[in-house]
């Protein structure tokens, strides 16, 4: 998913992800500062969502802060997790020589303590590394930098289901849910 082409702008949609992702109810400044746009850029922007009825724009006195619409705020959410998503699912098809299943957690609204399970046939280290830091700069790009990933081999996997290990069971209920 082209979240550029979907909202038009890539400030648009950096602006979007911090706020989801990040923080709330900042200042213009703020996110001048941390998203390395220009502030007329960010204004722009900012202007177009709270037209949209997207934003919420608190003026007060001499500083203004944003936010997203409350009852908006999941909707747009749930658009930009379905972007992730689709992003994660096209690095594992990249990768998918090394990693067997994977399962997505709690970023994902799962009940699962991770945010994401991947089991692999026995990767090469370098192979994993490679994974593992595609995974963290694709998070990055959401603001999301807390990560929790989960990586076992699929011997590890089927010897813990044998055992009917309380992880695996979790995972497996958590599955289409």
């Amino acid at each position: 998913m082209n979240l550029e082409k979907l909202f038009g702008s890539k400030a648009k949609v950096d602006i979007l992800k911090y706020l989801l992702f990040k923080r709330q109810w900042l200042s213009l400044r703020a996110l001048e500062s941390e998203l390395q746009w220009t502030f007329p850029a960010i204004k722009k922007q900012v202007d177009s969502l709270s037209t949209a009825g997207v934003l919420v724009v608190n003026k007060e006195k001499m500083k203004r802060s944003i936010d997203i619409f409350e009852e908006f705020h999941p909707h747009i959410k749930n658009i930009f997790l379905y972007a992730l998503k689709a992003e994660v699912e096209k690095l594992f098809e990249q990768h998918e020589f090394s990693i067997d299943q994977y399962f997505f957690g709690k970023v994902f609204g799962k009940n699962l303590d991770m945010d994401l399970v991947l089991i692999h046939s026995n990767a090469e280290k370098p192979i994993l590394e490679q994974i593992k830091s595609e995974i963290s700069d694709l998070f990055t790009k959401y603001f999301i930098y807390n990560l929790s990933v989960t990586f076992m081999s699929t011997s590890e996997w089927e010897k813990r289901y044998r055992l009917a290990d309380k992880f695996v069971l979790k995972i497996l209920g958590t599955i289409g849910k």
